[in-house]
C-alpha cells in the first residue's frame, strides 16, 4: 500500500464527515464505478426477469445478490483511491481476486448485517475471514460501526424515495384520463385493481434504476469509513507527514553535500559554515512546521471516577451550613418524588378503564344488507332465471333495466352465496375489492366488466351495445347462477 499515492486528503475525520467523503469519492470516480456496476447489474437483472415468471421474484433475487455486485464497486474504488482506477475489462478480469474470500458468508450468514459496507473491505481487501476476521472487524468497528448502520438505514430509505420518484415522474409523463377516450380510461383502473398486491414489470424496472443510483454511493461511503478508521488507528496522516519530511530532508542533504563538495573543490576561500547551518536550519524549520500542523495539535480530555480511600474522605470536612442545606434539599426532593409517584399511580388507575376495551362474549353475526345503491339484494326479490329475464328486457329495448337486474343478481350472489361482507356504505370500487378474493379470476373479470358497463349506463347514460349486453347475460349464468361452480 503506497500511502504517498493517495488521491484523497487523509486525516482523522468524524463519522458523518467520513461518509460525506465517501459520497464525494463516488462522484469523482463515477465513470469507472458505474461502468463496472452497470456491466454486471444490468445483464443480471435481464437474466433474472427472464428466469422468474413474477417480477417480484426477480427483484428479491437481485436484492439478495447485492453483496456480489458491491465487491466489484469496492475493487474499483480501492484502486481509484491510489490513482489507478481500472476499466471494465480489467475489473472483470480480476474477478477471481475480488470474489473471494467471504462471498458465501456475505450471502448467507452476514446478509442482514447492517454494517456490511464497513466490513466488506476486511474480507475483500485484507483477505481476513473466520476468527481473525471477526477480531479485525471488532477492532475497526469500535467507533465507526454505528455510522455504518445508519448509512445502511439511510440508503435503504433513499432507494425507496428514488423508486417512488421515478414512478411519480413516469405517471406525470403519461396522458391524463381526460385526454383519453371514454373507452380507454376505465379499463386501466380495472387493470390496476387486478394487479393490486403484485409487482409489475415497470415496478421492477423502477427498483433496478433506484438500486443503480444509490448502491455505488453506499459502497463508496462504507469504504471511506474503513479508510478513516484505519487512518485513526494506524496514524496514516502522521506517517505521510514523516515520509514527506524525510523526502525533503533527503533532498536538502543532497543539496548540502553537493554545495560542500563544490566548495572543497573550488578552494578554501569559498568554504564557510553557510551550507551546513542552512541544512540544519531547514531541518529544524521542517520539524517545527510538522509539529504545528493540525494532526499534532489534537488533544483529548478524559474524566472519570477514582477512589481516594477512606482516610482521604474523612479528611475532607464540609461547612455545617452547606451540609445542612444539602440534607434539606435531599429530604425535600425525596418527599416530592414520593408524592409525584402517588399522584401518577392515582391518575393511571383513574384513566386505565378508558383504554381497556369492553369484553365481548361473542361476535355479532354478519347480517347482509337489504339493499345497496338502492338495489334490493334479497334472493326472493329476484326472478328464478336472472339471466333469461335480463335478456328479455334487453330484447324489449330496456338495456338499463337489464343491466340493473344483472348487477343486482351478482351482488345478491356475492352476499348470500359467496359470503362476501358488504355494507350499506360500500361503493362499486369497495365491492370489487371485497370480491377479488372470493371469486375465481374468470368470474372476477366478468364482474369487473359488468361493473364498468353498469357505471357507464347508470352515471354517464351510455347505452351498451346489444352484443355486449347479450354476452353479459350469458356470462352471468356461467358465473353467478345457482348452478355455476363456486
Amino acid at each position: 500500500m503506497r500511502l504517498e499515492h493517495l488521491e484523497v486528503a487523509l486525516r482523522p475525520r468524524a463519522g458523518w464527515e467520513a461518509l460525506d467523503l465517501g459520497f464525494q469519492m463516488g462522484r469523482k470516480w463515477w465513470r469507472p464505478i458505474w461502468s463496472v456496476w452497470l456491466a454486471l447489474y444490468l445483464p443480471a437483472a435481464a437474466i433474472a426477469l427472464l428466469l422468474f415468471s413474477k417480477p417480484l421474484h426477480a427483484v428479491l433475487a437481485l436484492w439478495w445478490l447485492k453483496p456480489l455486485f458491491d465487491r466489484a464497486v469496492l475493487h474499483v474504488a480501492s484502486r481509484a483511491v491510489f490513482g489507478e482506477p481500472p476499466g471494465v475489462r480489467a475489473a472483470l478480469a480480476a474477478a477471481r481476486d475480488w470474489l473471494h474470500p467471504g462471498l458465501l458468508a456475505a450471502l448467507t450468514l452476514y446478509r442482514f448485517d447492517l454494517a456490511r459496507s464497513f466490513a466488506l473491505p476486511v474480507w475483500q481487501l485484507e483477505k481476513q475471514t473466520g476468527v481473525a476476521g471477526q477480531r479485525r472487524r471488532r477492532a475497526l468497528g469500535g467507533r465507526m460501526r454505528g455510522y455504518a448502520v445508519w448509512l445502511t438505514v439511510v440508503c435503504v430509505h433513499l432507494e425507496w424515495v428514488a423508486m417512488f420518484a421515478l414512478y411519480a415522474l413516469m405517471r406525470m409523463l403519461e396522458p391524463s384520463i381526460s385526454e383519453l377516450g371514454p373507452d380507454q380510461a376505465e379499463p386501466e383502473q380495472l387493470a390496476f385493481w387486478e394487479a393490486f398486491g403484485g409487482w409489475t414489470l415497470s415496478d421492477a424496472l423502477y427498483y433496478f434504476a433506484a438500486v443503480c443510483l444509490i448502491e455505488p454511493f453506499y459502497v463508496s461511503a462504507g469504504f471511506s469509513l474503513y479508510l478513516n478508521r484505519r487512518a485513526i488507528l494506524e496514524g496514516w496522516d502522521i506517517e505521510l507527514q514523516l515520509r514527506r519530511l524525510e523526502e525533503r530532508l533527503r533532498l536538502g542533504a543532497r543539496a548540502a553535500c553537493l554545495v560542500l563538495a563544490t566548495a572543497l573543490i573550488a578552494g578554501p576561500a569559498i568554504v564557510g559554515p553557510t551550507p551546513a547551518h542552512a541544512a540544519e536550519r531547514s531541518a529544524q524549520e521542517e520539524i517545527v512546521a510538522v509539529l504545528e500542523s493540525p494532526e499534532f495539535s489534537q488533544y483529548r480530555e478524559i474524566t472519570g471516577w477514582r477512589y481516594l480511600g477512606e482516610e482521604r474522605r474523612k479528611q475532607r470536612r464540609w461547612n455545617p451550613f452547606w451540609a445542612n442545606l444539602g440534607w434539606l434539599f435531599g429530604a425535600v426532593a425525596q418527599h416530592a418524588l414520593w408524592i409525584f409517584a402517588a399522584v401518577a399511580l392515582l391518575l393511571a388507575l383513574f384513566y386505565l378503564p378508558r383504554f381497556i376495551p369492553e369484553p365481548r362474549l361473542r361476535a355479532e353475526a354478519y347480517r347482509p344488507p337489504a339493499a345497496l345503491f338502492g338495489l334490493e339484494l334479497a334472493p326472493q326479490s329476484l326472478p328464478a332465471d336472472v339471466a333469461g329475464s335480463a335478456a328479455r328486457l334487453a330484447q324489449e329495448g330496456r338495456p338499463r333495466e337489464a343491466l340493473s337486474l344483472l348487477y343486482r343478481g351478482a351482488l345478491s350472489a356475492l352476499v348470500h352465496r359467496h359470503h362476501v361482507a358488504l355494507a350499506a356504505g360500500h361503493t362499486e370500487a369497495d365491492c370489487m375489492r371485497a370480491a377479488h378474493g372470493a371469486l375465481t379470476p374468470t368470474a372476477f373479470g366478468y364482474f369487473a366488466e359488468l361493473v364498468r358497463v353498469w357505471q357507464s349506463a347508470a352515471y354517464a347514460a351510455r347505452t351498451p351495445e346489444a352484443a355486449l349486453l347479450q354476452s353479459l347475460c350469458e356470462g352471468w349464468r356461467d358465473h353467478f347462477s345457482p348452478q355455476a361452480p363456486s
